[in-house]
């Protein structure tokens, strides 16, 4: 039975820990090192770091933030926000980022993801999808923080980054964010038919009963922020109560 990876999403605006609804209405939640540290501590399996406005803002990610989480943390950390090449992407390696995530450059620049996992190594590359359900039951992936329609539809996406050699997919519900609401099983469950790779799911995760859900429909990880940033849940809570725990409690 393979493991299924407890992740805290950190959503980044400057030096701040942000959540907002839909991407939208974002408010200040306190210092994202803090927060990663006592994720850390809780048995976070890893931590996914994303800048959400560096890519519409057009700024670079704070690196010094980005080392001193890896500083704080020994479980793998994914960056996320404004990788537009690969130079962008070695910097974040040096910085101690595990792997990156590219969503709104790799919709622009597909070619991007084939050459950064040639470089790096496919199981260092992942793909962030935010996607979101339009009028006849179609998915489409959204780019800039879930702000812009791509007319890319989500399946055909899947298909073409796994071709491109990336070692992971991310898929977020900008239907879900911040609001909770039911999983969409039916799109997770045709995503998975034909993913390849380990495949994440984040968006209004609120309890155990829904990470059970993914785990049934044999996905690979949660990502979750306003439960956890709220204190609705606790990492080791979830993991007492999903159907497959795998991470070890860290005595710290």
């Amino acid at each position: 039975m393979k493991n299924f990876r407890i992740i805290p999403r950190l959503e980044i605006k400057s030096e701040f820990l942000v959540k907002g609804m839909r991407m939208d209405g974002l408010k200040k939640i306190g210092d994202p090192s803090d927060f990663s540290k006592n994720y850390f501590k809780d048995s976070a399996d890893e931590i996914f770091f994303e800048d959400i406005v560096a890519s519409l803002y057009n700024r670079k990610i704070d690196l010094n933030l980005v080392k001193k989480i890896s500083s704080l943390i020994q479980i793998p950390l994914t960056i996320s926000g404004r990788i537009r090449n690969l130079n962008d992407a070695h910097k974040i390696f040096q910085y101690g980022g595990d792997k990156i995530s590219i969503n709104t450059n790799a919709l622009k620049k597909p070619k991007l993801l084939s050459d950064a996992a040639k470089i790096f190594g496919s199981q260092s590359i992942c793909v962030h999808m935010q996607f979101k359900k339009m009028e006849g039951n179609t998915y489409e992936v959204l780019s800039e923080s879930g702000r812009h329609r791509t007319r890319i539809n989500l399946i055909d996406w899947v298909k073409e980054v796994q071709d491109r050699g990336v070692g992971e997919i991310y898929l977020f519900s900008i239907d879900n964010d911040g609001v909770g609401g039911e999983i969409d099983l039916l799109i997770l469950e045709k995503v998975r038919k034909i993913c390849k790779v380990p495949l994440l799911y984040g968006g209004g995760i609120r309890h155990a009963d829904m990470i059970n859900k993914l785990i049934e429909l044999e996905l690979d990880g949660a990502c979750i922020s306003y439960a956890l940033h709220n204190k609705k849940i606790s990492i080791s809570e979830i993991k007492k109560n999903i159907k497959n725990p795998t991470a070890k409690y860290l005595n710290l």
